[in-house]
C-alpha cells in the first residue's frame, strides 16, 4: 500500500496522494499468493507441503508485477526437487487494481483510478511420470 503524491492524466495540475489497493482475491487451501516481501525459502517449503502431504494434488501460484518472476522461479524449484514428479502449467492475465487518489487540497474532491497490471497463475500437479530404473527398448549399446 504505498502512497505517492502524482497528478492524475484527467486532472490539470491537481495533485493526490494515491494509495494503491491489493487485488481482491479468494484464498484457497492450494493457492499460493506470491509477493516480493515474504522470503523465497519460507514460500518454497509451504509449495512443498501442500503437494507432498495431504491429498491435494497441485497447488496454484499467484503473482502480479514484479514477483511474477518470483512466481516462475518457485514453479520451477518445485519441478526440480520433485525430480519428474510434478509438472506445471502457466496462464497469463491482465488485472485492473484501483487505486484511491486523495486531493492535498480541502476544495478538491476523492476520487480513484483503475490501472492494468499483468499477471500470473501457474499450476503445478502431481504427474504420473514416475522414474524408473528400465532400460529404453530404442538403446542399442554394445
Amino acid at each position: 500500500m504505498a502512497e505517492v503524491a502524482v497528478q492524475p492524466e484527467h486532472t490539470s495540475k491537481r495533485k493526490f496522494k494515491v494509495k494503491k489497493n491489493a487485488p481482491v482475491h479468494t484464498r484457497g487451501i492450494n493457492e499460493l499468493y506470491v509477493d516480493r516481501t515474504t522470503p523465497f525459502p519460507q514460500q518454497l517449503e509451504r509449495a512443498w507441503r501442500v503437494l507432498t502431504q495431504g491429498n491435494l494434488d497441485h497447488v496454484v501460484i499467484h503473482a502480479i508485477g514484479p514477483a511474477m518472476q518470483r512466481a516462475i522461479n518457485l514453479a520451477l524449484q518445485l519441478e526440480a526437487r520433485g525430480e519428474g514428479m510434478f509438472a506445471s502449467n502457466v496462464t497469463t492475465h491482465t488485472v485492473h487494481l484501483h487505486d484511491d487518489l486523495t486531493p492535498l487540497d480541502d476544495d478538491e474532491v476523492p476520487s480513484s483510478q483503475t490501472r492494468k497490471n499483468s499477471s500470473i497463475a501457474i499450476k503445478v500437479y502431481r504427474t504420473l511420470n514416475v522414474l524408473s530404473n528400465t532400460t529404453n527398448p530404442s538403446d542399442t549399446t554394445g
